[in-house]
């Protein structure tokens, strides 16, 4: 019984982490869109024209959504894995 509850106290911990993933990873969005002309900007500002620092501003914004993405498919799997764990336990009980 311990095993069980330990099993489900470890996918507890991961719900937890994954939503706090989530949460950092919709406001990292938020702010980088928010900031895209401060980004592309700043990248300017290093001897970039404007075309390329669009280019990398588009760049960066791909590799944060797909990691987003991860982190989503991440909680959808945790949030999976705890209801199957409680629904296990519960029926032991």
């Amino acid at each position: 019984m311990t095993d069980k509850h330990e099993t489900l106290r470890d996918a507890a911990d991961r719900l937890n982490s994954a939503r706090r993933a989530f949460g950092l990873g919709e406001d990292g969005l938020r702010l980088l869109r928010r900031s895209r002309e401060a980004f592309i900007n700043s990248l300017r500002n290093t001897g970039l024209t404007y075309a390329q620092a669009q280019v990398k501003y588009d760049n960066c914004l791909d590799e944060q959504q797909q990691l987003h993405q991860q982190a989503i498919h991440e909680l959808q799997y945790a949030e999976r894995l705890h209801r199957q764990l409680l629904a296990e336990l519960e029926q032991t009980a």
